[in-house]
């Protein structure tokens, strides 16, 4: 009986050697898939970090644009408007050479009057108080007298009943 002894402890050391080796192999894998893991986790974070860099130039290049779409608008304004003026301007002596036959229509006081402007008004020329409360529409036409004077258009003098002193 002694010699059964001896093979049961052997063999019991065995059992136990397996046993750590398999203990051993389990706490490899779980080394492997920690490692895999963070491996992972990092490659997530760098590929977030990429990410968000790119949406920033992004973000960027959408800025740089719209700046330059509301120059590019601001500028079509402003061509426009120039353009609306011109053509204003070139149809404008159309227009007044059309209301030239038909009279202004006469301005409103805007205060009072009194009988010093009445008689000033009635000799043509305005008085100082008339002259500091007539309101003038915006965009009015002006009177002939108060038109700037245009050199004619040939070099000899208008025709008349002879030289004026």
């Amino acid at each position: 009986m002694k010699a059964l002894k001896p093979t049961s402890t052997l063999q019991k050391l065995v059992g136990e050697i397996q046993l750590a080796r398999l203990q051993v192999a389990k706490a490899e894998g779980q080394r492997k898939s920690a490692k895999e893991h963070a491996r992972l986790a990092r490659r997530r974070r760098k590929e977030a970090k990429e990410a968000a860099r790119r949406a920033k130039k992004q973000a960027k290049l959408a800025k740089r644009a719209l700046a330059q779409a509301k120059l590019v608008l601001a500028e079509a304004e402003r061509r426009l408007a120039q353009a609306r003026r011109r053509k204003a301007v070139s149809t404008a002596p159309q227009k007044r050479a059309a209301k030239a036959s038909v009279p202004p229509p006469r301005k409103k006081k805007a205060w009072p009057v009194s009988r010093r402007s009445v008689a000033a008004s009635a000799s043509g020329v305005p008085s100082p108080v008339q002259a500091e409360h007539e309101v003038e529409a915006p965009g009015a036409a002006k009177s002939e007298l108060e038109q700037p004077l245009q050199a004619p258009a040939s070099d000899q003098p208008p025709a008349g009943n002879g030289p004026v002193a």
